[in-house]
């Protein structure tokens, strides 16, 4: 897009076309340059602020001027009342209640709780291979290791049948495409609730639950959170607990395919793997412009006055695609002396499964590539279709092949 195309077309409108394999979108770099603070017109028909800089990017998670609470009549939507609808989830609540909510939690996301998901990735990880090492050779990886690891790991994290979960699946779908309709998307958020609100109310009768559902249905039961505020944050959960990772699993895996030599660095010293997971979640956030916040009073950047009552978005690739942070930002690169935190966000809602995400990415990659380290793509990288009309940009399709002969090994 040339600066006197965009000029004439603003606001922008979302969403935005993906750079080559499912790099970011070429229009935040024009309006890093051009209009750090730039006006976007979501599918709604809702106009935000887009901040493009990583210290702006800062500022507005870090500023209590700046609201997620998006629980009211008007509030920003991508499409529709989607999960930012929903009252109580510790996504749509502001310090101190959103501090309250999320402690019950945190414990389960730390980089000490999440070691007790491992086995349960490994194991996963290693079933799916199986599948794929006695099915056909090419195979396609979304459907049979990048969509369903992610979804079975969360079923067992959150101790929930993957077989309940499934018949919801297409309406979890729905709270991130940016295609459907508001009424769709409000059927599917009615949906949620219902699911979530079966689930609560079979743990309640079963009386045992160890993991973050039970706390939180501990801390209803002992007064420290609502109803609201319990079936919000389970609903949350599952909104977040899966189709997320579906994109960076995906898009990492073709991004070290095409980066053979350091992808040979990797399998040759297996301690390389964590700088790998950062610099793929650096280059490859999953999503683009994030959920808005709302400005609580007038607040000016860059000479732009928002509005009280307007949203802000905050792409977090904005943030690690800035070049005064990243030197170079487009080149992937394993040995960056930085790392991907910025990909989570920053102040109050840092992203609660930030431990989770790097650890499950560490094992999905290391087990897939050890099982086979012969690993290539199926046809020319650049023919590889991808969506970009949901939130989270991921390969539609993953076609892969590898010599007869994989390790047996599974990481």
């Amino acid at each position: 897009m040339t600066t006197k195309l965009a000029e004439t077309q603003l606001p922008l409108h979302y969403p935005f076309l993906p750079g080559p394999l499912g790099t970011p979108p070429p229009v935040l770099e024009w309006a890093r340059k051009n209009h750090p603070v730039c006006p976007v017109l979501l599918p709604s028909g809702d106009q935000v602020w887009m901040i493009t800089r990583k210290n702006d990017i800062t500022q507005v998670l870090t500023d209590p001027r700046f609201s997620r609470d998006l629980v009211y009549e008007g509030a920003p939507r991508f499409v529709g009342d989607d999960f930012s609808s929903m009252p109580g989830g510790i996504f749509n609540l502001d310090p101190p209640d959103h501090t309250r909510v999320r402690q019950v939690i945190s414990r389960f996301y730390t980089r000490t709780g999440v070691e007790r998901y491992r086995p349960f990735i490994q194991r996963h990880a290693a079933q799916l291979l199986d599948v794929i090492t006695a099915g056909p050779n090419p195979a396609d990886l979304v459907p049979a290791y990048t969509a369903p690891l992610p979804l079975q790991v969360s079923c067992d994290i959150l101790q929930v049948p993957v077989e309940h979960r499934s018949m919801f699946h297409s309406f979890f779908r729905a709270q991130t495409n940016l295609t459907i309709t508001a009424e769709e998307v409000a059927t599917a958020t009615r949906a949620i609730s219902q699911f979530t609100a079966e689930v609560i109310d079979s743990k309640r009768r079963a009386g045992g639950d160890d993991g973050p559902i039970g706390a939180l249905i501990q801390a209803r039961a002992d007064g420290d959170i609502s109803e609201d505020e319990l079936q919000g944050t389970v609903s949350y959960l599952f909104v977040t607990g899966s189709d997320p990772l579906v994109s960076p699993l995906g898009a990492g895996v073709i991004t070290l395919l095409v980066h053979r030599n350091q992808l040979a660095e990797v399998m040759a010293n297996e301690e390389l793997w964590p700088k790998t997971v950062e610099e793929i979640l650096r280059y490859h956030h999953n999503g683009v412009l994030g959920v808005p916040r709302v400005a609580l009073e007038d607040v000016t950047i860059h000479d732009v006055t928002i509005r009280k009552g307007e949203g802000v978005s905050t792409p977090m690739l904005g943030a690690t695609w800035d070049p005064a942070h990243y030197p170079n930002p487009s080149k992937f690169n394993i040995h960056r002396r930085t790392d991907g935190t910025a990909t989570f966000g920053g102040g109050p809602h840092f992203c609660l499964g930030a431990s989770l995400t790097r650890m499950f990415l560490r094992v999905a990659y290391q087990a897939l590539f050890d099982r086979f380290p012969s690993l290539i793509l199926g046809m020319n990288e650049h023919d590889i279709p991808w969506e970009y009309d949901v939130a989270f940009i991921r390969p539609a399709s993953l076609p892969v092949a590898w010599d007869d002969k994989p390790s047996t090994t599974a990481g």
